[in-house]
């Protein structure tokens, strides 16, 4: 695979070719009686259909309505090689088999395309049984049409996108992708279908794919469909709700209120005099950009030149607030609403119980504002009770130490009983089951695993004996017994360490209010290590009593305090630097915080291990201890004590946004650092950014290679691709890359 630019291949051939393959096998023994065996298989791609599983997104997004008038449609699948799957050549040049036809829905409802509805026995060469066909759509034009590439064009509207970039390492995304670009432009106010096809020829009664291509065809298979709506370009709505959050709101918030969609004209006399003002400045800055861009001698170098632009005191970016795009990237970046995570409830039951209770709001405003709500439940005798609830996520200056707590209650041992961790709140005299809740949640789910159960059973029985013999052993008249600690199971560790990144988490722990769900928003909070113990205390519940010493020994700290003894041992003589990011690192994990994230000190020592090892310079010695250094890192990133250390703090986003189901590689910055402790997606349109520093920025955008493709929408202007004589598809795609938005959220302190 020849790279012409970063990100971006030309192609990706299968090492195997499609078709029908024979295996004869003789066998020469006196064991089997039968001498010859014959195996017939198949290779090859998609010919009548592709499962949805095979694409990772398309552009525009399905039954999306949005400012795409422009814009180029794509589709984008999780296999490299998958539009060359089968061998279609012209003039001896190799081409992707499959390509994209982008069509007015008005163009096929009067007629000018007809879709027909058969099935895979109209498909000559089809492997599929006679008996259970599947469905085959055709999508043929009247009259020879522009809308289908040509066979020049084939070629070049067609890519592999290899993603090796740091910044998206943790969404456990494929590296290498394939795309396939529409060869017509978007326009505005039109409703549009895109096709996934391939070139067919009718023979007979049957359909074939034409492989050899001399010339365009009027007929095509469609394996793939989606529609999309474009509305008007150079839209503009009065929003507070989005409005609220630019730096300057306060000074043109008097009197402002929400208007229509409109032009910006309209909106101007829909303006106050103080937005007004901003709107005609931030016009004039514009048009002076455009000329300083025109001026520009760098033109492969755009972020120089917005860096530049960052300086320019007359962008007040109000029109970027103003701009209505309906439902494309910029549009769902600048509506997501940024908040704490907690709930909005103003439930008429709690003030009801307020005031018979005879207390003040200030109590309950405090808990409310540390996520946690009211919820009834039953009583073990019978009845019901209304008690505070709260999940793993907490406001960022809550603190809590449940360790403490037990001790103060002298209980020593892990709690056998959810009762032990219910607390009673004296400000509201209501009951706290947060983390009798937790113990609850992880008793119940090591419970319903039985494989990981008896492995927590067999090492808590080992280590009861491996404690009796130690205890044996303090008595002189006895003879002593060698007894070595034994190692926790890495079967639980794993689980224990998949369920503290919330994966495979039951959401409604995490949700325990349709409140704290909603929908393209920015939730920001602090995670209550507390509830996490809680949590691991119900999950080693379970055999033998476990006393708290042992727990915090053997399951929390051991595999630490043992890696962080593996690094001092290293000496790095040549390497200084490195040596002093892992100390910082050794910092970190052994409690004693540095100033750095640790993600960030595992990413940056592995890259200057990386960088070191291929130097001439560097000492033998040196590399051999960087080599296994770096094997290290590669793995503790995912061990159980660097995903949870109790006496560290956690904070995070939970994203709730079309936006991750979308634009799958949107990459998210803390404080501008996309190193993070760990990324979850909990489902296609949650995920969670967990990182062991507080953060007061967060940063959304796409890579330049991850953009859509497209150009600024002038009318008439430049309708379909075009390319140039000996010019590949990485060459085109780099000329039709359009420029993504970038948008900056900031949490007051």
């Amino acid at each position: 695979m020849e790279t012409k630019s970063i990100g971006i291949a030309t192609s990706n051939i299968p090492t195997i070719a499609s078709g029908q393959y024979h295996i004869n096998v003789e066998f020469d023994n006196n064991v089997c009686t039968t001498n010859k065996k014959d195996v017939v298989f198949h290779v090859e791609g998609y010919n009548h259909t592709i499962p949805q599983n095979e694409v990772l997104t398309v552009y525009p997004p399905q039954e999306h309505k949005g400012n795409f008038a422009g814009t180029f449609p794509h589709i984008q699948f999780r296999r490299s090689t998958f539009p060359w799957e089968y061998e279609v050549r012209s003039n001896n040049k190799r081409l992707p088999y499959l390509f994209l036809v982008l069509l007015k829905e008005e163009e096929i409802s009067n007629g000018e395309f007809l879709i027909k509805e058969l099935n895979t026995n109209d498909l000559l060469g089809s492997i599929e049984n006679p008996n259970e066909s599947k469905p085959l759509k055709i999508l043929s034009s009247t009259k020879k049409t522009s809308f289908y590439p040509d066979i020049d064009l084939v070629g070049n509207i067609a890519h592999v996108r290899v993603q090796k970039h740091s910044e998206i390492k943790d969404l456990n995304l494929p590296t290498e992708t394939s795309i396939l670009i529409a060869n017509r432009m978007v326009e505005p106010n039109t409703k549009y279908k895109v096709f996934v096809c391939y070139y067919a020829e009718k023979l007979g009664e049957k359909y074939k794919m034409i492989q050899d291509l001399n010339h365009i065809s009027t007929t095509c298979v469609v394996l793939h469909e989606w529609s999309f709506e474009s509305i008007t370009a150079e839209l503009y709505q009065i929003d507070l709700n989005k409005l609220k959050t630019h730096p300057k709101f306060d000074s043109f918030a008097k009197g402002l209120k929400d208007s229509k969609i409109d032009s910006l004209e309209q909106i101007k006399l829909h303006a106050n005099a103080e937005l007004k003002e901003l709107i005609e400045k931030n016009e004039q800055y514009l048009k002076d950009r455009n000329l300083r861009w025109q001026k520009w001698d760098k033109k492969n170098n755009i972020k120089e030149f917005e860096q530049l632009e960052k300086d320019q005191v007359d962008n007040s970016f109000i029109l970027e607030y103003l701009e209505y795009n309906g439902k494309n990237l910029k549009g769902y970046l600048h509506e997501l609403d940024l908040q704490p995570f907690k709930t909005s409830i103003k439930s008429p039951a709690l003030k009801e119980s307020a005031s018979e209770l005879k207390i003040d709001k200030d109590p309950i405003t405090r808990l409310l504002d540390a996520a946690k709500i009211p919820l009834e439940h039953q009583l073990k005798a019978g009845g019901k009770i209304i008690s505070w609830y709260q999940g793993p996520f907490t406001k960022r200056n809550s603190s809590f130490n449940i360790l403490q707590t037990l001790k103060d209650k002298s209980i020593d041992d892990v709690p056998d009983h959810a009762d032990y961790l219910i607390l009673f709140n004296e400000d509201t005299n209501m009951f706290d089951m947060t983390y009798s809740a937790a113990w609850q949640l992880g008793r119940l789910l090591i419970m319903n695993d039985n494989k990981v159960l008896q492995e927590l059973k067999k090492w808590k029985y080992d280590l009861e004996l491996h404690n009796l013999i130690l205890e044996q052993n303090k008595y002189s008249h006895l003879p002593n017994f060698i007894s070595k600690s034994p190692e926790i199971p890495q079967l639980l560790l794993d689980y224990i360490t998949e369920l503290v990144r919330f994966r495979n988490f039951p959401i409604n722990y995490l949700f325990p209010h349709a409140d704290l769900n909603k929908k393209e928003t920015i939730q920001y909070f602090k995670i209550d290590n507390s509830w996490i113990l809680a949590f691991l205390f119900g999950i080693f519940s379970a055999g033998p009593t476990l006393s708290i010493v042992d727990f915090e020994k053997l399951v929390l700290n051991k595999k630490r305090n043992e890696r962080i003894h593996e690094f001092g041992k290293f000496k790095l003589e040549n390497n200084s630097s490195i040596k002093q990011d892992l100390k910082n690192l050794m910092d970190n994990l052994s409690d004693n915080k540095s100033e750095y994230n640790s993600a960030t000190l595992l990413a940056e020592i592995k890259k200057k291990c990386e960088i070191a090892i291929v130097q001439a310079e560097v000492s033998g010695k040196d590399i051999d201890e960087l080599q296994i250094l770096l094997e290290a890192l590669d793995v503790i990133k995912n061990e159980f004590w660097f995903v949870f250390n109790a006496n560290n703090s956690y904070y995070g986003i939970l994203l709730q946004s079309q936006t991750i189901k979308n634009w799958p590689h949107l990459i998210v910055e803390l404080d501008e650092s996309h190193d993070f402790h760990y990324v979850t997606t909990i489902n296609s349109t949650l995920r969670l950014y967990i990182t062991d520093k507080p953060f007061f920025s967060i940063e959304m955008y796409l890579k330049n290679e991850n953009a859509h493709f497209g150009m600024d929408y002038k009318g008439n202007e430049g309708k379909t691709i075009t390319v140039i004589q000996n010019e590949d598809s990485a060459a085109t795609a780099n000329k039709y890359l359009y420029k993504q938005p970038r948008v900056v959220f900031n949490i007051k302190s």
